[in-house]
């Protein structure tokens, strides 16, 4: 039997052994025992089965979008075991791999670059921490990295198809309805691809991300008619966002912006330590308050009340708090009163790689901005679009772990067009 040529193997032949390795992973670190927001999504799965997603008015519950329990529909709907979904992250996490290869493969022209590009985010360990959860990483990891390749695929293409532009529009309709930030993400892309293309007497590359966004729009318009319905307000897309701007919010010196819950034991996993007591100082009168309201919409007014008058208070507190949540959104740190562990490290070193890169990128992309192909741009602004409103508001490193896939493409063309690299071994 003739063996086929490296170069002439399907990558999902190719990446194979990456599935091994995830499978492994998901099998030795998966216990059934729920944390976090694992049961909640089981549970709007279950919802789902049963005609409806939310609980009625005061009990409305819209924390996320439906995107990751309509992926779970089959697994509960059949009462399949939990680790029949973690092992479906490992596939989604390995098919992330393969369209990222794909994309850099094809901007970068280069089978080399693109394998050690695909291997680079395939070791990434950062990003394993939730693919032995019921989490939406892994799947927001695969829709990212697949939207990715669509727009690649599509700007380097002569004769391309309404299908595959209508697919890409779906495809970012449901990263929508999985983390429902990419709405805002897509409405400040939308609105700027617009105004560019009627500046442009209506370019012909610049209707098609139009025209993708639109659909990603009405993709999720039944979402939308639908919070309407429950809520009374128009693009109601989560009821979580007045706590998350709130923590990002507080004005003690001693606290950087980091999330909490509303019983401040967010951050007391650690067996010796506990922050509550310290956290409960400054904010157990906000939260007595809070937990006198009568339904969940009045508890989001109420975190987004404190907010603004907490930004109106100390403007340059809320700049420190936003400079601090870079530094978790790269590195997990600062955390406010709260034990450091030496894992840490490791996201440090492989961060601070992808940082550098990204800055690299940036200085020599800005610089090169109208020789850069449309596609890249739209990553671009993609990638920060989204990290910059990540950033205004409590965020943790798998909020950019998810983002890495899109960033690479970018940052791998841009060294490969600026950069040459000869090592001798």
């Amino acid at each position: 039997m003739q063996i086929k040529p490296i170069k002439e193997r399907s990558p999902f032949v190719l990446f194979l052994p990456f599935l091994f390795i995830y499978i492994l992973y998901v099998i030795r670190f998966h216990t059934d025992q729920m944390a976090g927001d694992e049961a909640r999504y089981i549970q709007f799965a279950q919802n789902l089965l049963h005609g409806f997603y939310s609980p009625a008015y005061p009990n409305i519950d819209l924390i996320n979008g439906p995107g990751y329990p309509i992926l779970l529909l089959p697994f509960v709907g059949f009462k399949l075991p939990l680790l029949s979904i973690t092992l479906f992250n490992a596939l989604l996490h390995y098919l992330s791999v393969v369209f990222l290869f794909k994309s850099v493969h094809i901007v970068s022209h280069s089978f080399k670059t693109a394998c050690i590009v695909a291997l680079c985010w395939g070791l990434n360990i950062l990003a394993y921490q939730e693919m032995p959860c019921i989490l939406t990483e892994c799947f927001t990891l695969f829709l990212i990295s697949l939207f990715s390749y669509q727009i690649i695929k599509i700007y380097s293409t002569a004769s391309i198809t309404y299908r595959s532009i209508a697919f890409a529009g779906v495809t970012l309709g449901l990263l929508i309805l999985t983390k429902v930030i990419f709405a805002y993400v897509v409405c400040v892309l939308f609105l700027f691809t617009a105004f560019f293309y009627f500046l442009q007497k209506r370019s012909d590359k610049l209707l098609k991300i139009v025209c993708i966004l639109s659909i990603s729009i009405g993709t999720i318009t039944p979402y939308i008619i639908y919070t309407y319905s429950l809520t009374g307000k128009f693009f109601y897309l989560s009821s979580e966002g007045g706590k998350v701007l709130y923590w990002m919010t507080s004005l003690d010196a001693h606290e950087y912006g980091d999330w909490n819950n509303n019983n401040f034991t967010g951050n007391c996993s650690n067996d010796i330590f506990c922050n509550a007591d310290y956290i409960a100082k400054n904010h157990a009168s906000d939260m007595e308050r809070i937990g006198r309201s009568k339904s969940v919409l009045e508890v989001d007014s109420l975190f987004k009340a404190y907010a603004i008058q907490h930004i109106k208070a100390n403007p340059v507190k809320y700049l420190k708090n936003w400079y601090a949540n870079i530094g978790r959104l790269l590195f997990g740190i600062p955390a406010s009163y709260y034990f450091q562990s030496p894992t840490t490290l490791i996201r440090i070193y492989i961060n601070s790689i992808l940082m550098l890169a990204m800055v690299y990128s940036l200085i020599v992309s800005l610089w090169n901005w109208k020789t850069l192909p449309l596609e890249i741009q739209i990553l671009i602004g993609f990638s920060f679009v989204y990290l910059g409103l990540s950033s205004l508001v409590s965020a943790y490193p798998r909020q950019l772990n998810v983002m890495v896939p899109a960033i690479l493409i970018w940052t791998a063309y841009a060294v490969k067009n600026t950069l040459q690299v000869r090592l001798k071994i």
